[in-house]
């Protein structure tokens, strides 16, 4: 049986059959299950649309989820790690303080190397950086006090003296102790050994050259985010000074015009203050100021510095032992050879050798010797495992240094009372007794490992140098030698008047108070020759006459008050 189904859309259906009696209606409501099919074809097809749309929702979501995870576990700048985001937060803060020292800066030092303004100086950077440390959380030590102390005694020292190699390594050291201070107030360093100081130091160094960047990122990082109008009252002050600067111009000209003594003056501040290249100078030394003190700063809370030092003592000590020993033993034979030789005077010297020629030769070949024990022995230290034996050969060795020490210092003195003092004389002796006190604290480690070294010679070489800078070598070589002076040879009345500062200045115009004595060297006479000793020490070094109290300085008032008493108007 076969039958054809026709659908109307809106009436009956109607089937026809080849076997029925007859064409048969059936009523629509008996087509039902045909719809009912339908409608749960379409309500299946809607319910999987449904179940797409929200795979595809779920899978936005996790792809939003998975960006912002991105986005939060991206690397954040170095300029806003650590504590450089509290740095970045108060921008215009640590910004106006590293500006003022700039302007600080400027007004001691513009055209002023060894002015009474230095110290206040030295000062006003420790001010700085302690006022910047305590804005970042960072703990004040204790040692932190020694270190300023020290820079702010050789600053006062740099006003007292006006001899340029002891200024240029009064400001050597000065920028050493702020390297110093900013590593020891960020890191925990009593236990670091000398290397991992000196290669700290270095790196160090290398952040604040890379953190010269940083406050331009962290300035347009704040202005950013920030409200500008909390800072309305300061742009309206700006705005006030420049307005106020043609009125400054045009009344300070018609004011100069109308007193003579006022326009004197403002023609002199015009063409001194308001100069273009003077001003650029100005400009420059506040940025190189403010920048400075700045990454100093910025370097720090780089945090590249590991505070951690590897132990590196893991090679057995027998190589060490066996090397040292034999250095240990020449050390020994030579010590005995300056104890007898030179310390006791006794025993023969080769034919054509007396013993003040003896005495005299060799010094510095001791002094290279000593800085390579000293050098030798810190390297074994470091590297050989703990030995009893190797101790011992290594005491022996500081030992031997200390003779080498006695012996370079007594052919020294010989020489001086031959030749006189010279400022090269005056500083290896110096520094010959400050590798004696070193070598103590050498001495010390090879015993206990733990020996802060590092603290131990920089304390050593804060006091020594402290009383080096005060000592003025110019001053001690010139009273030295003006004791000799019936002694002294065209060569030493050459150096005495050329090569000495104006420290040397009163012991040589004592020395040469006789017209006598004066007459063997100089033959124009002693209006002449104080004539010429003067702008020789003092015209072209230092700002004679100037009104500007910055430049006071002791040494140089001294000599001015020498040339006076020797009859110079």
């Amino acid at each position: 049986m076969s039958g054809k189904i026709l659908e109307e859309e809106g009436k009956m259906v109607i089937t026809e059959s080849q076997e029925g009696a007859g064409n048969q209606k059936i009523p629509e409501y008996q087509a039902k299950p045909e719809k009912q099919n339908g409608d749960r074809d379409q309500i299946i097809q809607e319910k999987d649309d449904i179940k797409e749309d929200d795979l595809k929702k779920d899978i936005k979501d996790e792809i939003k989820k998975d960006m912002k995870k991105e986005i939060k576990e991206a690397p954040v700048p170095a300029w806003r790690r650590g504590k450089q985001e509290v740095i970045t937060q108060n921008f215009p803060i640590f910004m106006g303080v590293a500006l003022a020292f700039g302007i600080l800066y400027t007004f001691c030092m513009y055209k002023n190397s060894s002015g009474i303004t230095y110290p206040f100086m030295v000062g006003g950077i420790y001010g700085v950086l302690a006022w910047m440390l305590r804005r970042l959380s960072v703990e004040w030590k204790r040692g932190s006090y020694f270190l300023i102390v020290t820079a702010v005694l050789l600053g006062i020292a740099v006003c007292r003296t006006a001899d340029p190699l002891l200024i240029l390594l009064i400001k050597t050291a000065e920028f050493l102790l702020v390297v110093i201070f900013v590593i020891h107030q960020f890191y925990e360093d009593r236990e670091w050994s000398i290397g991992k100081y000196l290669s700290s130091m270095a790196v160090y160094l290398c952040c604040v050259i890379a953190a010269v960047v940083y406050p331009f990122f962290q300035g347009n990082e704040f202005f950013k985010k920030v409200n500008l109008k909390k800072y309305r009252t300061a742009s309206r002050v700006l705005m006030g000074l420049a307005a106020a600067l043609p009125i400054l111009l045009v009344a300070g000209f018609l004011l100069g015009r109308a007193d003579v003594v006022f326009g004197s003056m403002v023609v002199h501040w015009m063409e001194t203050v308001l100069n273009v290249w003077t001003i650029l100078i100005m400009v420059s030394m506040t940025a190189f100021g403010a920048f400075g003190v700045y990454c100093l700063i910025c370097g720090a809370c780089m945090d590249q510095i590991s505070g951690e030092e590897k132990t590196m003592r893991t090679h057995e000590p027998v190589t060490a032992i066996t090397c040292m020993s034999a250095v240990a033993l020449l050390y020994l034979f030579f010590s005995g050879i300056q104890v007898i030789y030179l310390f006791l005077g006794k025993g023969s010297l080769p034919e054509g050798v007396t013993y003040s020629s003896y005495a005299r030769q060799g010094f510095f070949q001791l002094l290279f010797v000593a800085v390579m024990n000293l050098v030798m022995v810190l390297m074994n230290l470091k590297f050989f495992k703990r030995s009893r034996f190797l101790n011992g050969v290594l005491t022996v060795i500081c030992g031997c240094t200390y003779v080498m020490i006695a012996s370079a210092a007594y052919r020294m003195a010989l020489y001086v009372g031959e030749y006189h003092l010279t400022y090269l004389r005056v500083l290896v002796l110096w520094f010959l007794l400050l590798l004696a006190c070193m070598m103590a604290g050498v001495v010390i480690l090879i015993y206990r490992n733990q020996f802060p070294l590092f603290g131990w010679c920089l304390v050593m070489v804060s006091v020594f140098f402290v009383g080096f800078s005060y000592m003025r070598p110019d001053r001690v070589i010139a009273d030295y030698n003006a004791a000799h002076v019936g002694e002294w040879s065209d060569s030493d009345f050459t150096y005495m008047t050329q090569a000495l500062s104006a420290d040397a200045v009163p012991a040589v115009l004592e020395a040469l108070e006789d017209n006598a004595v004066l007459g063997r060297f100089y033959s124009g006479g002693r209006t002449e020759f104080l004539t010429e000793y003067y702008r020789w020490v003092i015209s072209k070094n230092y700002q004679v006459g100037a009104a500007d109290f910055r430049t006071w300085n002791l040494s140089f008032e001294e000599a001015k008050q020498s040339f006076r008493n020797g009859g110079m108007e």
